[in-house]
């Protein structure tokens, strides 16, 4: 899906020009920034979902999304 198509909310932009000014290669007009923040995004989803499975025992759930979380915030740069 393009960008363009993407609305993001006045509350959203102010969040997102907010971070941009306390982390310096964040620009909030940048596909790369935003597939960035989106992909942090899903992280704390995952941690949600993680928490919600461990509660439900599902120890092979809770184990494949810790390893591919953690493994997407380890090459982060941030």
């Amino acid at each position: 899906m393009p960008l363009e198509v993407i609305e993001i909310t006045d509350k959203h932009k102010a969040l997102l020009q907010r971070l941009s000014d306390l982390i310096p290669d964040l620009d909030p007009e940048s596909p790369q920034s935003l597939q960035r923040i989106f992909g942090l995004g899903i992280i704390a989803l995952t941690m949600q979902i993680t928490n919600k499975a461990r509660q439900e025992e599902q120890e092979e759930l809770v184990s494949e999304l810790g390893d591919m979380a953690r493994e997407i915030v380890e090459g982060e740069t941030w």
